[in-house]
């Protein structure tokens, strides 16, 4: 990022087994959902098995799907053999529809799901897309907070100086084109990415950032800006690169951003961020962050309506229209 780009936030990974199908409603991983589980004993400090599926909810949420078992169950018991056994939390449940388009997605963060512990410093942010990209601090010192009353006065998780949280590797093909959303309120706009993706500084870097209060998106050197970022209310900020590289930046829905772009280079990257940068001149991401959405391809404008009034809706955000759906 050399401070003239930064920013890349959408990437999405097609995932094999979700992709146009269903999801059961099972309990949730860590802790397996005992906070409504009759049957549960466990609480959140359980941990997930091998194995995925392609929408998990947090712990103990009714209804919502949990990552599958070594043993490839997923009904209503065995959705994620740790945390304590819990499956009646959900008592089974009819099948569930993600809110969202799942084809392609790489990387889904909500306050709201998968938080642990969910009180205090957190040490894991799960992934609800079912890649188990998790977002991770084992630092104590350096971990954000969860917050039950954030944007929307909903769950939040907030970030106030020399905290981040790190993915593990991947984030290594968008041959298809990449999109990304997020639900963010920063309180210093000055440099930060809220999403970093590199194989170390300025080496095949992506980042959804901002710099000098412009919001702005890079891709290795290229990097980009426009907007005002708003600092006493939260925003939607959306980025969506065609396979081509022409690239669409909005915020709230109003395109602040329009341009040919740099693809992103086809590597697995190793130094992935929520919160933090590797370039020099920037610091920590200040502020609150309640939900990111990443895919691995482009994204039409029919499902830009769908993500973003789900967002909308979901967080109470006061913002303005989605665009219209081109038919």
């Amino acid at each position: 990022m050399i401070r003239s780009r930064f920013a890349a936030f959408c990437l999405s990974l097609v995932l094999p087994a979700a992709c146009g199908q269903k999801f059961s409603a099972s309990a949730e991983v860590a802790g397996a959902g005992g906070d409504v589980s009759t049957a549960g004993a466990s609480t959140d400090g359980g941990s997930a098995s091998a194995g995925r599926a392609g929408f998990s909810g947090g712990p103990g949420e009714a209804g919502t799907a949990g990552l599958v078992g070594n043993a490839g169950t997923n009904t209503g018991g065995a959705g994620g053999r740790a945390g304590g056994g819990a499956g009646a939390g959900a008592g089974g449940g009819p099948p569930l529809d993600p809110p969202i388009p799942v084809l392609g997605l790489a990387l889904w963060l909500s306050a709201d799901y998968g938080v642990l512990p969910k009180g205090g410093p957190v040490k894991v942010w799960q992934d609800r897309s079912g890649n188990q990209a998790n977002a991770t601090q084992a630092a104590v010192n350096v971990r954000p907070h969860f917050s039950d009353n954030g944007l929307g006065g909903k769950p939040t998780i907030e970030f106030s100086g020399g905290q981040f949280l790190t993915m593990p590797p991947g984030f290594g093909d968008f041959s298809k084109g990449l999109a990304g959303f997020m639900v963010i309120k920063p309180a210093d706009p000055k440099c930060a990415s809220v999403i970093e993706l590199s194989n170390g500084s300025e080496i095949d870097d992506i980042a959804l950032s901002f710099f000098e209060g412009k919001w702005g998106y890079e891709v290795l050197t290229e990097f980009h800006s426009g907007g005002t970022v708003e600092t006493s209310k939260p925003s939607l900020y959306a980025v969506v690169q065609r396979p081509a590289g022409a690239v669409d930046l909005t915020v709230n829905g109003d395109l602040i951003f329009q341009a040919p772009y740099l693809p992103p280079a086809a590597i697995e990257r190793q130094e992935n961020f929520v919160g933090n940068t590797l370039y020099k001149d920037c610091g920590v991401y200040q502020g609150q962050i309640s939900e990111i959405i990443l895919y691995q391809r482009f994204v039409t404008e029919k499902e830009i309506v769908t993500i973003e009034t789900y967002l909308r809706e979901h967080w109470a955000l006061p913002v303005g229209p989605t665009p219209t759906p081109q038919l």
